[in-house]
């Protein structure tokens, strides 16, 4: 896969570059899907959105996703759908409700797990029977977990199903999370990642990534379509190697 490295001072930064590289993305399509992530990163670029970006993106495009989901109702503060109706969507005018396919946590995990599938076989093209969103957006824990698969539970990773139950380590709490095979059928992956706690796992997973694929979910995010993306902040990059720049892209 190449492997794309973007370094940025600050989580403001990182917010202008990633929309920046939407933009991009964007250009030419139609209908444009996207799966999101919950995490202070995200919620800060949804700040920034609601902020700079009301007219500059074509919120009428895009379909939202969500790459995982608590099993709570979406006006709890857990809620990922939740935390970005607040900050995105109810201040954004141009982003229609019938684009918003959120997972409805507080739905029985084993209905939902079907209608979430039956959602995304609806409404999100495919390649290699498997749903194919255009971009796929993914947190970094300081554990090596993304989306709701934990080390825990790494064998979800690699579930033959779209989606599936999962469980925090410690509260227990269930999710409900995509899973490998829909996560790397996606045409770009990102990694949105801040802070100096994720600055380990960076580093073991970007530098010596198959030395963790049996400890750390993050460490499988393998596209099948090539293209992985990290955007970083400099406290997120602090221990990368000296090569890495600003700006890199590196074959691996």
């Amino acid at each position: 896969m190449t492997e794309s490295i973007h370094i940025y001072q600050n989580s403001l930064a990182l917010s202008e570059g990633f929309t920046a590289f939407l933009k991009e993305k964007m250009n030419g399509n139609e209908h444009f899907t996207i799966s999101l992530s919950g995490g202070s990163t995200p919620m800060a670029l949804f700040d920034y959105w609601a902020e700079h970006c009301q007219q500059s993106i074509d919120w009428q495009h895009i379909s939202f996703f969500w790459g995982d989901e608590r099993c709570v109702p979406p006006t709890d503060q857990m809620s990922n759908y939740g935390m970005t109706k607040k900050h995105l969507f109810d201040k954004v005018q141009n982003i229609h409700s019938s684009n918003i396919h959120r997972i409805h946590g507080e739905n029985s995990t084993e209905n939902e797990l079907k209608r979430y599938d039956s959602v995304m076989n609806k409404y999100v093209p495919k390649k290699n029977d498997i749903p194919c969103f255009d971009l796929m957006v993914l947190g970094l824990g300081d554990d090596g977990h993304t989306a709701s698969i934990f080390p825990h539970q790494i064998s979800l990773w690699d579930n033959t199903h779209n989606c599936v139950e999962a469980e925090h380590p410690e509260s227990k709490m269930k999710r409900i999370s995509l899973t490998g095979r829909v996560v790397n059928n996606s045409t770009d992956i990102v990694f949105l990642v801040t802070g100096k706690n994720k600055a380990e796992k960076v580093k073991e997973i970007i530098e010596q990534r198959t030395k963790f694929l049996d400890l750390y979910p993050a460490a499988r995010v393998n596209p099948a379509w090539g293209h992985l993306h990290w955007f970083l902040d400099e406290n997120a990059a602090e221990f990368l190697g000296k090569g890495v720049d600003g700006d890199s892209t590196c074959a691996v």
